[in-house]
Order: structure tokens, then sequence, then C-alpha cells
């Protein structure tokens, strides 16, 4: 999206500070737009929501980063700069359409090496520090908005169905079974999770290009607008499901593993009833990922191709756990 000078304008108006400002397109993201802006004395990456993104799930995660902002933090966090009047965010007008749009500082640091075993490290100890800043934050639930991950029927609008899925993706015939089994399983199990494991506010996204870290170490978390209210077992494990990918396509897949999973144990603990559901979470959370990524290739935001190779390696991955569920387990710290 190229920026108007009309809309240059309006937000210059609301943030006055940004009168000389110059804008430039960044590559990061794949569900909101975002730029880099300089000023003569200061740097600023303005966020240009996604029109599909709801004003209640804006205003949620802004509020979760105010509050986060008033702990004691040991990294940074992207917190909105309030405009003249004091907004988080504002509405602009670009090619026909309403946007919200907010203004963050930029921090310093670079994505993880997810083969850096001291950053994988400290990204699990981060975490752990996150989770429980997050577990004080809207702690029955009452303002997220956003549907748990494990209801499949609802975590992505176009997908009302998730065992259409396979037929949207044109599955062959033994994967489509395969998979349509994987997400009945997810299906079938969801209930029980929730009402056994621990709940609170995660994060939603915390992976490899929202962990900043400088010399070894996390110092920024970025994109909060998954953030919600879920299990807290899902979060760890689809962290990690990212950054350790999975055995066939990294050679340091245990290492890795066993990394994260020790930087996490050093601040908290994960209950003995989340341990042996570990299995059963990985699997509905990359069932729901699935779902949820088919959605986003509807709304042609990724292609059909990319979710099917997902799905692929996913089916892969639960074959490999048949043989290998005790070294993951072990690799995890659990038993």
């Amino acid at each position: 999206m190229i920026l108007s000078e009309s809309v240059k304008q309006a937000i210059a108006n609301q943030w006055t500070f940004l009168v000389e400002a110059t804008f430039k397109p960044t590559s990061q993201g794949s569900s909101n737009t975002t730029y880099f802006v300089d000023t003569p004395n200061n740097r600023f990456v303005l966020k240009i929501y996604a029109a599909t993104a709801e004003i209640a799930q804006i205003r949620y995660e802004h509020s979760l980063l105010t509050f986060l902002h008033s702990t004691d933090l040991p990294f940074a966090i992207p917190v909105p700069i309030r405009t003249s009047s004091g907004e988080t965010f504002i509405a602009i007008e670009a090619d026909g359409q309403s946007l919200n749009v907010a203004l963050l500082p930029l921090l310093v640091g670079q994505p993880m090496n997810r083969r850096n075993l001291n950053q994988v490290q400290s990204a699990g100890f981060t975490l752990a520090k996150l989770h429980d800043l997050l577990s004080r934050f809207d702690t029955q639930g009452q303002f997220a908005r956003l549907s748990f991950w494990g209801n499949l029927k609802r975590i992505h609008p176009k997908i009302r169905d998730p065992l259409t899925v396979s037929q949207l993706l044109h599955l062959g015939q033994e994967d489509r079974k395969h998979f349509d089994r994987f997400l009945n399983y997810a299906i079938a199990v969801s209930p029980h999770l929730y009402a056994t494991l621990p709940m609170q506010t995660i994060h939603g996204d915390y992976i490899t290009p929202n962990i900043l870290v400088e010399s070894d170490r996390v110092v920024g978390i970025l994109d909060f607008e998954f953030a919600t209210r879920d299990l807290r077992l899902l979060d760890y494990l689809s962290s990690l499901n990212q950054i350790a990918s999975c055995p066939w396509k990294e050679i340091l897949f245990e290492e890795i593993v066993q990394a994260f999973s020790a930087g996490y144990r050093v601040c908290s603990s994960l209950t003995v009833e989340e341990m042996k559901a570990a299995i059963s979470v990985w699997k509905l959370q990359r069932a729901s990922s699935l779902v949820y990524w088919t959605g986003y290739s509807i709304e042609g935001k990724v292609s059909r191709q990319k979710v099917v190779d997902a799905v692929l390696e996913t089916l892969k991955f639960e074959t490999w756990l048949k043989s290998n569920q005790k070294k993951l387990l072990d690799a995890l710290g659990f038993f």
C-alpha cells in the first residue's frame, strides 16, 4: 500500500511530531502492513491493521500492552504511542477503506536465530516470564475477543466446518483420510483439554520473527495481535513447534527442544496434567493452525500449496511420533 499525501497528513495531524517524517514499507508481517517512520530525531513503526481486524480486538491488544508496560518487564514491547488526543490508534481512509492505524516505537534487536541454542534457551525463559505476567491480565477472560484455538469451528470465519479443509485443499485420497482422522481426534479431545488444563492470557504468536535478541538475550517481543485467553500449554507448544521445526528438516531438533524447555523451567513449571497432555495439545495446536491457514488461503493471503505442504509435514510428524513419542517427551523434560 502506497501512503498518499492526504493519509500522511491525517497521520501527522494526530501525531504532530511526524510532520517532517518519511515513510518506508517494511517486509515484516503477513496480516498487517507496516512502515518505518523516520523523523529528524527518532524512528518509529506505523502499523496499518488489516481490514478484517476488529476494533474490539485492537483495543484488547492495546490494553494488554499498556498493562504489560506497567509491570517490571525485562524486555521491550511495542506499546502504542498515543495521539495528541490520547488515543492509541486512529481510523484513516485509504484505497476506499477505513483502516485502523497505530504508531509504535521501533524496538532494538535482531530476530532470534533458532539454531543458536543460547538464544533458544533465552526465548524459553522469556516465554515463562511473559506467561507469569500475562496470567495477571484479564484473569477471568472477560475481555478476550478471539475464539479459543481449540474451537476449530470458529477460529476462521471462512471455515465453518473443519472437516471440509481436506476437500478445500484438494488433498489426495490417502492424505485426506489421514488428515480427517487427525482433525476428528483434535475435535474430540478439545473439550477435555479445556476442562482440565490451565488457561490464561497468552501471546498467541511467539515465533522467531517476533522475538528480538541482542548478545544471545531476548530484549524485545513483537506482535501481540493474536493475544487472547487460551491454554497456556498451547502457547508453549505453538512456539516450540515453529522454533524447533521438525526432526527431518532440523538437525538440531532435539537440542532446540531441550534448550527451549530448559529455559522455560528456570522461570516456571508446567503442571503434571499439562505434561501428560502434551501430545494431545500439540495435535490440537497443529489442527487449529492448519484450519486457520486454510481460511487465510481462501482470503488470498497465502498460497494453497503452502498450506498443503504444512498439512503433509504435520501428517509426517504424527507418523514420526508413533515411534519417537518418548524421545520427544524426554527432550521436553516432562518425564
